[in-house]
């Protein structure tokens, strides 16, 4: 055993150095092992100025994420030929807090295969894991909000794509992203139809009034109140993220293969017709309220490419759907470069709601704001 130990200790490899800074130079290094036909990748930070906090912090992602026990496993399938895990993680480092989700699929609780969550939320200031309750005002009162949210906006919204449907109690699993909060579920609790185990998103907007966000909280401190509200360095924030084809923590990027995501994420029903192609609805807690915009040239999708990303809730820097009107935006991004008219006829064809559309040029994209009758921003859509 000592021997397979060392050689696999030799296996171990940083595959990329993630260009995630804040808490003293901190950057975080992925680490793999393959073995037959399984494969762990987990993170690790490193860059610390104080070894010591690094060290714990490190301690306690591998506790958190459950990274020693996968690493068991996957050795234990070595010689496998029918079984295997594949474990992969997402995250990274937000000012000076890390966060992640880590997922499990596979024989990872035999005899059946499975899909498990972990995460890891720690503080890199001294190397503690972060609660649920340090992201909140009061912890109860929370906890309370967010179930009853849950019942009432997510349940209607979700029952038609799960296996089991336990949206409450809250999980103990979550993680942490600028746009919002994800609960992560124990596949017994909450599964899609694909038996994967189930993640809802809701937005730092959503959950707003009962969020702390005092300077010193987590929220404010992983950059969430700059998402939330317009500033004077909106604008910028805005126009560097629709350059790039790609909105807040959507990990689609336009130009991305249709075909690619639908496989990989999966989808939560067949593809509907709007009116200026064919918008997909792909599973997972980064695309509640998403949809990948692309053409309606066949009834097929290999060769198509994502042309647009369109949200019906969240915020990006500051314009958040529900909530920012549109004179708003009009002030500090300026007048749109062109705007256009939906009656009642011609949002039903594009999905909207019948009112204006702002459409502002950045690069090779153009950033569109629908609105309504009472001003207020009901859609948010990212296209070539």
């Amino acid at each position: 055993m000592k021997k397979l130990l060392t050689i696999l200790a030799g296996i171990f490899l940083a595959v990329f150095t993630a260009c995630s800074c804040g808490a003293e130079g901190a950057a975080v290094e992925e680490k793999a092992l393959e073995l037959g036909m399984g494969s762990v990748r987990f993170p690790a930070v490193n860059g610390m100025a104080d070894a010591e906090v690094q060290a714990l912090v490190n301690e306690q992602i591998r506790k958190d994420l459950h990274v020693d026990a996968y690493l068991d496993r996957l050795t234990a399938l070595i010689s496998d030929t029918q079984r295997s895990i594949t474990v992969n993680w997402d995250g990274g480092i937000l000012g000076d807090v890390f966060s992640c989700a880590m997922e499990a699929e596979g024989s990872v609780n035999p005899p059946r295969n499975s899909h498990v969550w972990t995460a890891g939320n720690i503080d890199l200031r001294d190397g503690h894991e972060i609660s649920f309750g340090e992201l909140f005002i009061n912890e109860a009162e929370a906890r309370d909000a967010i179930e009853t949210y849950l019942l009432e906006e997510v349940a209607g919204e979700l029952s038609a794509h799960l296996g089991n449907s336990g949206l409450t109690p809250l999980p103990e699993t979550f993680r942490l992203e600028r746009t919002g909060l994800t609960l992560l579920y124990d596949v017994k609790q909450l599964s899609t139809l694909s038996d994967r185990a189930g993640a809802v998103k809701i937005g730092w907007n959503e959950i707003r009034k009962i969020t702390d966000w005092t300077g010193d909280g987590i929220p404010a401190r992983i950059g969430a109140a700059e998402m939330v509200t317009l500033t004077a360095d909106s604008a910028e924030q805005i126009r560097t993220t629709a350059e790039s084809g790609q909105l807040p923590d959507i990990p689609v990027k336009i130009g991305d293969s249709v075909k690619e995501w639908t496989d990989q994420a999966g989808m939560l029903s067949d593809p509907d017709e709007y009116g200026g192609g064919r918008m997909f609805a792909l599973e997972g807690a980064a695309f509640r309220g998403v949809y990948i915009l692309s053409d309606a040239v066949s009834s097929r999708w290999d060769d198509s490419r994502v042309q647009g990303i369109w949200m019906d809730r969240g915020c990006v820097w500051g314009l958040c759907i529900g909530g920012t009107a549109a004179e708003e935006w009009h002030q500090l991004l300026g007048e749109p470069d062109h705007s256009a008219v939906f009656d009642a006829e011609a949002a039903e064809q594009y999905r909207t709601v019948p009112g204006t559309c702002d459409y502002y040029l950045y690069g090779d994209y153009r950033l569109q704001l629908q609105y309504g009758e009472d001003g207020i921003l009901a859609g948010i859509t990212l296209a070539e």
